[in-house]
Parts: C-alpha cells; structure tokens; sequence
C-alpha cells in the first residue's frame, strides 16, 4: 500500500487516517499484521504514528521449539520531503529529533515497507518460549559428552614442566 504524498496535502487537515491489514510470508503465513495508523504532513515533515499489532511464529533460542509471539506496540517515525545532505555537509551531533527518514523528493510513502520494518525492529533480540524455559532437555541429544578429534590427541600427551 502506498500513500501519495501530494494526495496527503490536499486532504482534511493535511492529515489520513489509515487501517491496515497485510500478510507477511517471514511472520506468519495465516495471521494478518494490523496497524492503525495516522498520516500527518507538519511543514516539511510527514509524521507517521499509530498502534501495529502482529502474530510471529518465531523459534526458541534456548530449545529450538517454534512458538508463536504476539506484538503490540506504538510506532512514531518522521519523514522528511526534501534531502537532508544539503544541509549537513560536515559532521554533526546526533539528537532526538535528528532521526528522520529521508524521502529524496519521492513523492509516496509506502507503507507495507514501513510497518514490516517496525514489526522487525520490535522482534526482541533473545527469542525464549517460556520465561523458565531451560532448552536443556531438547538440545542435550544433539550434545555429546566429550568432543573428541583425533587431530589433537597429541595434545593429550604433552607433559607440562614447572619449574
């Protein structure tokens, strides 16, 4: 779904308000990720916020069980019409409001890019089924007890002197 962005300047307020609903083959191929989602033109910038909700089928990092997540969250992302380059040449601090998207004078947003990047950025790092969730039980065949190479056998029969 893409937005124009001059149909957002000649609408009601400058402002859309938008429902979405789009399947994403990497989430789940069964559940639709939904976002409510309000469209604002401020001078050169376009502020988009609004709630996103998404059921993932992800997999345990601790026992390799594949479990299903739900997230819900609010997003607040910034467009900017025109190039940022211009007017930043040399280096500069970063601040807050300094994390704004660049549009380069295209002339739609789209947004099914937009909501697959939040629900990417919110997918936590460490992916754990359950809170007490040991992944020892699972993992513990696949594990042997006592690596051995036959390439380092000689190292067993170094003897250490000290002196």
């Amino acid at each position: 779904m893409k937005i124009k962005i001059s149909e957002l300047e000649n609408s009601k307020n400058k402002t859309q308000l938008i429902s979405f609903s789009e399947i994403y083959e990497e989430f789940n191929k069964s559940v639709p990720v939904k976002a409510n989602l309000e469209i604002q033109v401020i001078g050169e910038l376009i502020k988009i916020s609004g709630n996103i909700e998404a059921l993932l089928n992800l997999t345990c990092d601790r026992c390799l069980k594949e479990f299903t997540k739900e997230l819900k969250f609010r997003t607040e992302e910034y467009y900017i019409k025109n190039s940022l380059n211009d007017n930043y040449i040399n280096e500069y601090e970063i601040k807050d409001n300094n994390f704004l998207e660049d549009l380069n004078g295209q002339n739609e947003i789209d947004i099914s890019n937009f909501v697959y990047q939040c629900v990417i950025l919110h997918i936590p790092n460490k992916l754990v089924c359950d809170i007490n969730c040991k992944g020892e039980e699972i993992l513990s065949k696949y594990m042997k007890d006592e690596i051995s190479d036959p390439r380092l056998e000689i190292f067993k029969k170094i003897k250490i002197e000290k002196e």
